[in-house]
């Protein structure tokens, strides 16, 4: 890890450190507000977990974090490098409206953990996070470990899967 990537996650444990939140698990019965971290690898995932939330009623958001190597047109809904400032951080203007979005759940799938995914999962204002990470210190409420099988499709299923076993116990 370099020097900007120190300081730059050194800065977003002071942010995280000010937040004060409680982990909520959303209900799937109820209209939820259901936002989806991604990476364009994981297109088919996302279109799965959209499909899936909407069945249910939910509303659906997506944030596409695209890396160095691609170049996509600018879309409101995603993060390219220019997006980044000079230490690696996400420019405020793109990624605040997502991240103060109050959200139900938010859903994490990119399979290339960097600091604009740690950023924006962190910071997020949605009541329950999910993802995977094999780092100790993840920003989710639930870290799925997928250790062998890292196909996000696989990685929404498991999402899916435990987040309908924490209603089951939370009805009961």
């Amino acid at each position: 890890m370099g020097l900007k990537e120190k300081y730059a996650y050194r800065k977003l444990r002071k942010l995280v450190a000010a937040q004060q939140r409680t982990p909520v698990i959303p209900n799937l019965a109820l209209h939820s507000k259901v936002g989806v971290i991604w990476q364009p690898s994981e297109k088919p995932a996302v279109q799965y977990l959209r499909d899936y939330f909407n069945r249910h009623g939910a509303i659906f958001r997506d944030y596409c974090i695209f890396d160095s190597d691609s170049n996509p047109a600018a879309e409101a809904n995603s993060l390219t490098v220019n997006d980044l400032n000079w230490w690696g951080i996400p420019k405020p203007e793109k990624v605040g409206d997502f991240i103060e979005m109050e959200l139900d759940l938010l859903l994490c799938l990119a399979a290339e953990k960097n600091y604009a995914v740690d950023y924006i999962t962190a910071l997020s204002h949605a009541k329950f996070k999910i993802g995977s990470s094999e780092a100790d210190d993840s920003y989710f409420d639930l870290n799925i470990k997928i250790d062998q099988n890292k196909d996000a499709m696989f990685l929404a299923e498991q999402q899916i899967f435990y987040l309908a076993q924490l209603n089951n116990r939370t009805d009961s």
